[in-house]
């Protein structure tokens, strides 16, 4: 139980840090409309969905 409850912390923050980039480059979006930018966005995008589906199936595992 301990091992999943580090791992759900661990995956939490990761995705809290994911989604303060997410917002910073969302913002600078509308400035740099370069392909690198949004490539990059979107990258952090799906990261973050894939952390969240991490957490998702940990909460169901849990319960």
């Amino acid at each position: 139980m301990s091992g999943q409850s580090k791992k759900m912390k661990k995956l939490k923050k990761l995705h809290g840090w994911l989604d303060k980039k997410v917002i910073q480059l969302t913002e600078d979006r509308k400035k740099d409309r370069s392909q690198e930018s949004k490539t990059v966005l979107v990258r952090l995008k799906k990261q973050k969905l894939t952390i969240k589906d991490a957490i998702t199936e940990l909460t169901k595992n849990e319960n």
